[in-house]
């Protein structure tokens, strides 16, 4: 019986350890298009690989995805907008647009 709980909670630590690879850790980036960031200023591309020590491929490609959005969250990024995000790499372009102010 002790086996049983052991091996149910070790199933349900890596379980919840999973599911917070699916949380938006950064959400004060706005992920959009090109077309609507033209007047913001581009910091940078940035481009990742995935980690073949995940579980399974789609950790791996969430976590890959959280890191690029990491870094650009650390270059001061405002907006994201994914070129492209396959199962073992993605690469983005940061963009810092400035907040419009409300006309009185």
């Amino acid at each position: 019986m002790k086996s049983v709980l052991v091996i149910a909670m070790l199933f349900a630590m890596v379980w919840l350890t999973g599911c917070a690879q699916f949380q938006n850790a950064y959400p004060e980036l706005t992920e959009t298009q090109a077309a609507l960031v033209q007047g913001c200023q581009r910091l940078g591309m940035i481009s990742e690989t995935a980690n073949a020590d995940h579980l399974s491929a789609y950790m791996a490609r969430k976590a890959m995805e959280n890191k690029a959005r990491e870094r650009a969250f650390q270059m001061g990024a405002t907006h994201i907008v994914w070129l492209h995000s396959t199962e073992t790499s993605a690469a983005l372009q940061a963009y810092r647009c400035e907040k419009k102010k409300a006309e009185d």
